[in-house]
């Protein structure tokens, strides 16, 4: 998983200081979804450009001792739950965001 490109497929807004994601289009959809600060961090960083160890990396830059331990597989459950859900995909190469998922979304 870590060599693998992450992807938001999903829109969404900010309400007050929490994310709120529109998904239209898994499975599970019509609904809106809000999320635990973690989940918000991953589902933000999928930008489509970055790989998932590029995240892990940027994470485990925010703590002085370096990379806890336990973080990698933490963050490797939340993607996989986010990608179980239908609002992160994961892929082989590098593919920008389109602009409906990587913009704020305004009604």
């Amino acid at each position: 998983m870590n060599d693998k490109y992450f992807s938001r497929t999903a829109c969404w807004h900010k309400l007050e200081d929490r994310l709120v994601v529109h998904d239209s289009s898994s499975p599970l959809a019509p609904r809106m979804i809000t999320m635990e600060p973690w989940y918000e961090v991953a589902f933000m960083a999928a930008d489509g450009e970055h790989t998932i160890d590029d995240f892990v990396n940027h994470m485990s830059a925010q703590y002085e001792g370096g990379e806890p331990d336990g973080l990698r597989q933490q963050i490797h459950e939340i993607v996989s739950t986010l990608i179980d859900e239908g609002i992160l995909r994961i892929h082989d190469e590098a593919q920008p965001l389109p602009v409906y998922y990587a913009e704020e979304y305004f009604e």
